[in-house]
């Protein structure tokens, strides 16, 4: 088909309906709200006024009709005739709440397919003019689609009864099924006891200092949640694919990490790792290495792997197959197109989207951290007993962190400042300083470095320091 008989989406009969049911049963007007039609919607000019004045009329705390509507019309700018709205009432069809809601559904579908010609065109033209970087334009018309696809996600007003209800059905299940947390189980009794879970929605930070074991810690839990049949997307924007694959090799099968770098394994450890090649190697972990990833690529590719996994069953799951978890490491390394010179002001704008996103896929996203050096500081002067200890004021880059996070943990381990092997005691600490789901506390871990693996001091739940 000719670009030249291109014609835009619009269904002007639909429109016409709505309005004129509208004027003839202002009350009718909440149906339309709950839909998220604005007048922008409407492909005609008069129609978008004509909806426009309705609106207004309601704000007014008056019940929209063919006059205070012919009234609200005649105040504007570019108004409409009046025998149009009269027209309108009209000939409007017996309208019911159902059809309404199907009529403002085509007209925002319709509006959405406009809007997103405008956003591909203007990408087209700044793809010729070449005047934007490809990562800027890419990342600019990535947010506007995805912006653009939140329209069509309009929650309505739900009522306590509906919301206990809901609830009520969640517990029955929890008590049948014998679960004893309500989010995803990171694999440690004591951390799941405090949080009940990793919950659809939340920002989990995990922070420490470089060689305190983030990345480690975080795969054991990774892998925690991968042997429940969930599937778990690894954003590492520090370490390549290979070097993640070698240390879940070095967890899961218990082979020196060293060992694997230098490819000099000793016999159990070659038994051992074809032994548990299979199981691991099936494990549901999706690794992407891309370095400096912005939040609108990372978006974009988790939401093209929770599609696929949709459309992949899977026997193993009693639920929909979908992304579950996504790990980042780590948020002060992702770059973003925003807020270029100021770097505070960059890490601020990517961790509140990150809490957008895990909200909007409805699945935890724990999110590696760096801290500042004033811990450093702090060891050498008078509250060196208390200042080993991590704070929330030593997120590094950022205080919008905290904020944004529904848990922060630090990760913690005094081995890592002493030199004598025979100092340590291969412990770690996990400081939980906010949770929004529980207590904060600390959580005891064994720490065995060769195989990166942490493992709880003590089996038994509800066992924490608070």
């Amino acid at each position: 088909m000719s670009d030249s008989i291109r014609i835009l989406p619009s269904n002007i009969d639909v429109e016409a309906a709505l309005l004129g049911c509208l004027l003839n049963d202002g009350r009718l007007f909440s149906e339309t709200e709950s839909s998220g039609i604005l007048p922008e919607d409407f492909s005609q000019e008069r129609n978008a006024t004509v909806f426009r004045a309705i609106c207004s009329v309601v704000a007014s705390q008056q019940v929209p009709d063919v006059l205070t509507v012919t009234d609200a019309v005649a105040k504007m700018a570019n108004p409409v005739d009046s025998s149009y709205i009269f027209d309108l009432a009209n000939n409007a069809p017996i309208i019911y709440e159902e059809t309404l809601q199907q009529y403002c559904s085509i007209i925002l579908e319709k509006s959405l397919y406009r809007e997103m010609i405008g956003i591909c065109e203007n990408t087209i033209d700044s793809a010729f003019r070449q005047q934007e970087s490809f990562d800027e334009l890419s990342d600019k018309a990535t947010s506007s689609l995805i912006t653009l696809s939140n329209r069509r996600q309009v929650k309505s007003v739900l009522s306590l009864k509906s919301l206990v209800l809901d609830s009520l059905k969640k517990l029955e299940f929890q008590q049948k099924s014998g679960a004893t947390i309500q989010g995803i189980s990171s694999g440690y009794p004591y951390l799941d006891s405090m949080c009940s879970g990793f919950k659809a929605g939340d920002m989990i930070v995990l922070a420490g200092r470089p060689g305190m074991g983030k990345t480690g810690f975080a795969l054991n839990i990774a892998l925690a949640i991968a042997k429940n049949n969930l599937n778990v997307l690894f954003f590492s924007l520090e370490m390549p694919a290979e070097q993640i694959t070698n240390r879940i090799l070095s967890i899961e099968c218990s082979i020196n990490s060293r060992n694997i770098l230098n490819g000099k394994l000793d016999q159990e450890e070659i038994n051992r790792l074809y032994a548990n090649l299979d199981d691991t190697s099936n494990l549901p972990i999706y690794v992407d290495e891309t370095p400096s990833i912005t939040i609108s690529e990372l978006r974009s590719k988790a939401k093209k792997l929770d599609a696929e996994l949709r459309k992949m069953p899977n026997p193993k799951r009693e639920t929909q197959n979908k992304l579950d978890c996504i790990f980042i490491d780590y948020l002060q390394l992702m770059s973003s197109n925003i807020f270029k010179e100021d770097k505070v002001r960059q890490v601020e704008d990517i961790s509140k989207n990150i809490k957008k996103l895990a909200k909007d896929l409805g699945i935890p996203i724990v999110a590696m951290a760096q801290l500042n050096r004033k811990i450093e500081e702090r060891r050498g002067g008078k509250m060196e007993i208390s200042g080993n200890k991590p704070m929330l004021s030593d997120l590094k880059d950022s205080g919008s962190i905290e904020q944004d996070a529904d848990m922060v943990m630090f990760i913690h381990r005094e081995d890592a400042y002493k030199k004598s092997d025979e100092e340590k005691n291969n412990e770690a600490e996990i400081f939980v300083q906010k949770n929004r789901h529980g207590p904060t506390g600390t959580v005891k871990l064994r720490f065995t470095p060769q195989y990166m693996k942490f493992t709880p001091l003590d089996t038994s739940a509800d066992n924490y320091e608070r």
